[in-house]
């Protein structure tokens, strides 16, 4: 695998590769395609069905070369047409208790990171304004598998928060922070493990309520797969930590949530391991997708047993008693009926519900695959569910 993350061997893999999909794989998969029968779900058209699995291999490859396409990261600040980035400092001062702990065993480092505005079309950035007292703003946390993707405008996942501030007149701003990625070189050194990217993610909300000027109760948390794990991590710090000046969020918004890293819903008979696989991830006895490679990268090989115990790393794991929900701000939860994570999503759903009864509202969109909202082809139902977010925004 290494061999092809470096060029020339890199490219020549991904010119086979793609020339494999285009002139035999398509084929092939529009012929499987033609009798309901054999599609992934029904109700899926063909072209969804050879989409879905043009994605699935497009993944793959794409994890083998370590990123078909080079991502923003860290380490600058992207410019470009329509770009409005900021640095955000660090808030060492604001890290307390048991993350403050799982730092020093990791010796998390605290830097400037590179952050995001993405603004409504036609309206003006400018770095020095001041929210009003009613203003909202979204702050959303993108998804990767804690290894991949960024909080460029031009990422992929972008698309989820472009949608939503396109189809909410009440948003005109988006703000995301380009939180570290966690790497494992398979030699077990991992780069900025759990809890890095919380961290991370605590700065960014301490730079819109202390620097800007955003009310707590104004800002809406949106995170997809695993920024939606990102997401209720900070919500929970920000709630146990009764932190002067950083009150929690008044709304939180889960986007597929990834909540097991401890596998404990991989098992015969569920979601993850189906007998017919509907969903971009792929499954495997290691968990959907990438799985393997995200929990050691996230966690650090020598740490694994956090996922089954600690309620920041796998508030839906089934080795672990319900963690507490209480207290949590008005969420919405969307997920996909064909999702390989589909009963662990259920198992969130549910411990949230137990605390939280109706400020928990949960959508699912049957047939539909992991992140599906990011795919700007998946229609009627991503639209449909940008609307819904907007229904409820406005509620």
């Amino acid at each position: 695998m290494s061999l092809l993350r470096h060029q020339p061997f890199k490219a020549i893999y991904v010119v086979a590769e793609l020339t494999t999909i285009v002139f035999l794989r398509v084929p092939f998969w529009f012929v499987i395609s033609i009798p309901k029968s054999r599609r992934p779900r029904p109700s899926w058209s063909i072209s969804r069905c050879v989409l879905v699995y043009a994605l699935r291999r497009y993944f793959r490859i794409n994890f083998r070369v370590g990123g078909v396409l080079k991502s923003p990261n860290h380490l600058a600040l992207q410019k470009g047409k329509g770009v409005n980035g900021v640095w955000v400092n660090p808030a060492p001062e604001l890290i307390h208790g048991h993350i403050l702990e799982q730092c020093k065993k990791v010796a998390v480092e605290f830097v400037k990171l590179p952050a995001y505005w993405y603004i409504r079309k036609g309206e003006t950035f400018d770095a020095e304004y001041k929210p009003s007292k009613t203003d909202k703003v979204l702050y959303t946390l993108h998804g990767g598998g804690f290894f991949a993707f960024s909080a460029h405008p031009a990422d992929p996942l972008a698309t989820i928060a472009h949608g939503i501030v396109k189809e909410c007149e009440d948003l005109n701003r988006v703000f995301c922070i380009e939180y570290r990625l966690s790497k494992w070189d398979m030699k077990n050194h991992t780069t900025h493990p759990f809890p890095t990217a919380l961290v991370d993610a605590i700065a960014g909300y301490n730079y819109l309520v202390n620097d800007m000027g955003y009310a707590p109760e104004n800002i809406i948390i949106e995170g997809d797969s695993a920024g939606a794990n990102l997401g209720l991590a900070l919500t929970r710090y920000l709630l146990e930590n009764k932190l002067p000046n950083l009150a929690p969020p008044g709304s939180l918004i889960l986007v597929c949530p990834w909540a097991d890293l401890s596998l404990s819903h991989v098992k015969p008979g569920s979601s993850a391991l189906p007998v017919v696989n509907a969903d971009v991830l792929t499954p495997s006895k290691y968990g959907p997708g990438t799985s393997y490679y995200s929990i050691r990268s996230y966690l650090n090989p020598d740490n694994l047993s956090v996922a089954s115990s600690d309620p920041y790393v796998s508030p839906a794991s089934l080795d672990m008693s319900k963690p507490s929900f209480k207290n949590f701000p008005r969420t919405l939860m969307i997920v996909g009926g064909a999702e390989l994570q589909f009963d662990s999503m259920k198992t969130l759903r549910d411990r949230m519900a137990e605390d939280m009864g109706d400020l928990l509202e949960y959508y699912e969109v049957p047939d539909a695959i992991h992140d599906f909202i990011c795919l700007e082809w998946y229609e009627p139902e991503r639209t449909a569910s940008l609307r819904k977010i907007v229904e409820w925004i406005r509620s």
